[in-house]
């Protein structure tokens, strides 16, 4: 598309008329600002019993759930309760929000909408329910960032600046994955993600929900896959246990969804336009699968994992199904029939990446099976297996995705790639034998990596080794450049990817999240010709308030608060007890989280232990061995205030040494990503 008017004069307009240009992310393909205000409501909250807004909100058949939806997100922050009525006009209506679907422009597919605010009345209008839900999107984005308040806000003039806005999404697949494996999220935490996608226009939620470390999926066939496979007995990935929100009462670590929680998060999901497309793994990464079913596996406890390899109740995909035994495909289709029953989008994803080969050169029947069937590679044999469970899917109305390893062993047919390995391939070799794909490369698109490389243990947590830089998320293009022209609209969109090993909190998981999200939102949506990199940031000043109204964490990219330092005067080779005042940092109980960070000096220091005293005496402590220096590990360190008494001294303190020497110096931070 084209703008209606240059995006450079879009914002000199703005900035002549408004004090800040309307910070919307992703940016609209077409916008024009123009003179005036509209008001939503009075000026102030009359306090006691909710009052009526004087604006109405009108909705035809199509609008009204997402009328509703409005005027719920309206009241928390607001406190006017919006009054609904049905409206089957198209005109504009004074004093009033239109939500329609009539007489819209068809060239904006399912997806778009037209937004047009004057001084006296909003219309919202778009030829299908999901567009008129995204312009309702850009129309909050438009009011203060106060309206996304979960409660009321008094003060605040509850205005929007007039424009009009013409708009569409660049790509149909704008997606966000969400690893529960690692690190389990309650039902509660996956709506607060959910909220956060509807808030950039993103439409594909894909859930990780089994894996080598946990199964989280309530089967009512097979039981024991969460009975057995949705626990273990500690965090992993060397994380502190202090860290995660996730043990059970008996100590154990992990949990599930049951059907009913599925149940709930599809209609919650679906009330905001997200499609969520559930991922079972296989035939690899499945020994939590393979510990409450070991039947389905070699069938021998010696090919369960390569020599030297890691425990494969943690994170090595050494737990393969067995494609050669006619019973486990019968057990994966059983699987696969309650998972399309509980999720009515048209896409099954089945991983298939990082299949350890081991097991099956290892076992008999597998090698028979090969044998007789002409199969020279562990590869084919493979694809082998993906193309009966895409068959399979195919049957039963669905479409399979898989990962970019799917196609190893030649094309598979009925089937979606997904693109993971930087320059791979697999996304070109699939759309030019027009077969779709989505692009998800780790050098753009794996947001649970660091953000900042020189920003660690001080600024940002452990995360898998990779960076990706805001800027470079951003500047991500989705369809490759070799791919012919004919192709492109094979690419079907781009995925942030969150995977858990190092994430063990829904904060520290959004802390990994954004502002990456945002900019890979803005590559989803918004033409290539429009985007600007320092547009975008300056648009995020605005957007960042948002997120801070609607409790979403995210990283700062700035020094976190200061609440402590050592000197090399206060430091012994040998194991002493430093002490800091912390009073005025500790402003509400709950959860203190610590960074002991390293600044200078030949020597780095050694931690025993971290404790938090109140007058005196002891609250808590948390136990491990952790070390700042050049090279850290593990100096975090989490606490916990029951209360917080007031007038009370909190004292912090922590058993160090310095090691080789006492040549060190540095800084306790207080960082916001647990």
């Amino acid at each position: 598309m084209k703008p209606l008017i240059s995006i450079i004069a879009i914002w000199f307009w703005a900035v002549t008329v408004f004090a800040t240009p309307p910070a919307l992310v992703p940016l609209p393909q077409q916008m024009q600002v123009q003179t005036g205000t509209f008001t939503l409501c009075p000026a102030q909250l009359i306090l006691g019993a909710p009052a009526p807004a004087v604006t109405k909100i009108l909705v035809d058949g199509a609008s009204r759930e997402t009328g509703e939806y409005l005027a719920a997100q309206l009241f928390r922050s607001t406190g006017y309760r919006f009054q609904i009525a049905t409206n089957s006009g198209v005109a504009p209506v004074a004093e009033a929000i239109l939500l329609t679907t009539n007489s819209a422009l068809a060239s904006l597919g399912a997806e778009g909408y037209e937004l047009t605010v004057a001084t006296n009345s909003v219309v919202i209008r778009a030829p299908a329910s999901a567009g008129v839900f995204y312009g309702v999107q850009s129309l909050l984005q438009l009011l203060p960032p106060e309206i996304f308040s979960p409660r009321p806000v008094v003060g605040v003039p509850w205005t929007i600046p007039c424009v009009y806005i013409q708009d569409a999404p660049r790509f149909p697949w704008r997606g966000w994955m969400l690893d529960s494996v690692r690190h389990f999220f309650n039902k509660d935490e996956v709506k607060q993600f959910l909220d956060a996608m509807a808030l950039h226009k993103l439409n594909m939620f894909h859930w990780h929900l089994d894996d080598d470390a946990g199964w989280r999926i309530e089967i009512l066939k097979w039981p024991l896959l969460t009975q057995v496979g949705a626990w273990r007995t500690d965090v992993n990935f060397g994380l502190n246990p202090r860290s995660s929100t996730a043990y059970g009462d008996d100590g154990r670590y992990g949990g599930f969804y049951t059907q009913a929680d599925i149940r709930e998060i599809v209609a919650y999901a679906a009330q905001r336009h997200i499609t969520i497309v559930p991922e079972i793994e296989m035939p690899g990464h499945s020994s939590a699968a393979l510990r409450a079913y070991p039947q389905f596996g070699c069938g021998c406890t010696t090919c369960a994992r390569p020599p030297g390899s890691l425990d494969i109740t943690n994170s090595n995909p050494g737990g393969v199904f067995c494609a050669a035994r006619p019973e486990t495909m019968a057990f994966l289709q059983d699987v696969l029939t309650e998972v399309i029953d509980l999720f009515p989008g048209p896409y099954v994803h089945i991983g298939g990446d990082e299949v350890s080969f081991y097991n099956w050169q290892q076992h008999s029947l597998d090698q028979q099976l090969m044998s007789s069937l002409g199969i020279t590679s562990m590869q084919q044999y493979q694809g082998y297996f993906t193309q009966q469970i895409a068959n399979w899917i195919k049957s039963r109305g669905r479409t399979m995705i898989g990962w970019s390893e799917i196609m190893n062993g030649g094309l598979v047919t009925n089937a979606v790639v997904m693109d993971w390995i930087t320059g791979s391939g697999s996304a070109q070799q699939a759309a030019a034998n027009q077969q779709y794909a989505i692009m998800t490369p780790t050098s753009a698109c794996y947001i649970n990596f660091v953000e900042n490389p020189s920003m660690t243990w001080s600024n940002e947590p452990p995360s898998q080794s990779g960076t990706v830089k805001l800027s470079t998320a951003y500047n991500f293009e989705p369809v490759p450049a070799s791919l012919p022209a004919a192709y492109t609209n094979y690419i079907l969109g781009a995925q942030g990817n969150s995977w858990g090993e190092f994430i063990p909190s829904r904060l520290n998981m959004e802390f990994k999240m954004f502002p990456r999200l945002c900019a890979l939102a803005e590559v989803n949506w918004t033409s290539p010709e429009l985007k600007d990199f320092t547009n975008f940031t300056n648009r995020l000043v605005i957007h960042k308030q948002r997120l801070t109204q609607m409790g979403v964490n995210y990283n700062r990219s700035m020094e976190p608060p200061q609440i402590a330092a050592w000197a090399q005067t206060q430091i012994s080779t040998s194991y002493s007890v430093l002490s800091w005042d912390i009073t005025s940092s500790v402003t509400t109980a709950g959860e203190i989280d610590l960074s002991f960070c390293w600044k200078t000096g030949a020597h780095g220091l050694d931690i025993a232990w971290a404790a938090l005293l109140e007058n005196g005496v002891e609250l808590d402590r948390d136990t491990h061995a952790g070390f700042t220096g050049a090279t850290p590990v593990k100096p975090a360190y989490v606490l916990r205030l029951p209360a917080r008494k007031p007038g009370a001294i909190y004292t912090l303190q922590a058993f160090v040494a310095g090691r080789g020497g006492t040549n060190s110096n540095g800084i306790v931070y207080r960082p916001n990503w647990d």
